[in-house]
């Protein structure tokens, strides 16, 4: 659960990132002006405290007032091109398999995964005050209180998807941009995401994904490659296992009912996914998680 502090990008290519997809990230920083553009697969959260920036969104120059907070798919090509004010940004990166798994209302959701950038029309009080406190537990490094953080900024997303927000009508234009950016076939991609969303603790074919979209199943298959950098196989495997992750630290349910409820269909299967992606049992990881929480209680 090592959070990076920024999202990295090859330099010769800034459309190009370095395999952070995955990861989650907290950045505060002085806003900076970007040379160009670029994208990565996150959800991505950006406070302005006391600063106001202007942004490219996919060739589409939008104004940001200070004080506001907004939230994106990073996949759509975006460069801060100017700012004003004294005051600082925070940057938060949200894989979009964990975004997705948190099951907002369909409109929000579709909202952001067609390019728009959502406004909270105001911030609240605490916001600054709780950016600082996430920031100190994940230096802290304290898994009980980094899964802590993580349900916070759930929770604040939660909220903003409740409470009125703006948008800058920017999925209207999205369709008019050139065929080969990346934002083509994102229309697709959505229709896929929010199928394996819905669906990931069934079995999933790629027929099945194919039969929503219309496409070949091997065109699926390469399309959502393209523009996820990971297979349909790995995506699904990554909400299963945050749906199980979630389950071993919040219940005390057995592995094998996990296992179930999560969508792998064996409790081998489960073992094999989780322990490559973890180096540890799913008991283990239970186990670990327990002692954390007791030395961080210990300490209080």
């Amino acid at each position: 659960m090592d959070w990076v502090s920024r999202i990295k990008f090859n330099e010769n290519s800034p459309l190009e990132v370095q395999g952070h997809e995955n990861s989650w990230g907290f950045q505060r920083h002085s806003p900076k002006i970007m040379d160009s553009s670029h994208w990565h697969g996150h959800v991505e959260i950006n406070y302005l405290f006391g600063c106001s920036a202007d942004y490219l969104i996919n060739g589409q120059k939008i104004s940001v007032p200070e004080g506001k907070m907004i939230i994106f798919w990073a996949s759509i090509p975006h460069q801060m091109i100017a700012s004003e004010g004294d005051g600082e940004m925070v940057n938060i990166y949200i894989p979009l398999h964990a975004f997705l798994s948190w099951r907002f209302s369909d409109e929000f959701i579709s909202e952001i995964l067609h390019g728009e950038v959502l406004v909270a029309d105001n911030l609240h009080l605490g916001d600054q005050l709780t950016t600082s406190m996430w920031e100190n537990d994940l230096a802290s490094k304290k898994l009980p209180l980094i899964m802590q953080v993580i349900d916070e900024i759930r929770n604040r997303i939660r909220r903003m998807s409740l409470e009125p927000y703006s948008t800058f009508n920017l999925s209207n234009t999205t369709e008019l941009t050139d065929k080969k950016s990346i934002v083509s076939g994102l229309c697709h991609i959505e229709v896929i995401l929010q199928y394996i969303a819905d669906h990931y603790d069934q079995k999933i074919t790629i027929d099945d994904v194919a039969n929503i979209t219309g496409l070949h199943p091997n065109y699926a298959m390469k399309l959502f490659h393209r523009v996820m950098k990971i297979s349909i196989k790995q995506y699904i495997n990554k909400l299963r296992l945050q749906h199980a992750q979630a389950l071993l630290i919040d219940t005390n349910d057995a592995v094998l009912s996990i296992a179930l409820q999560a969508g792998f269909g064996s409790i081998s299967r489960f073992y094999d996914i989780f322990q490559r992606e973890f180096d540890k049992t799913p008991q283990q990881f239970r186990n670990d998680i327990a002692k954390a929480h007791d030395n961080t209680t210990a300490e209080t």
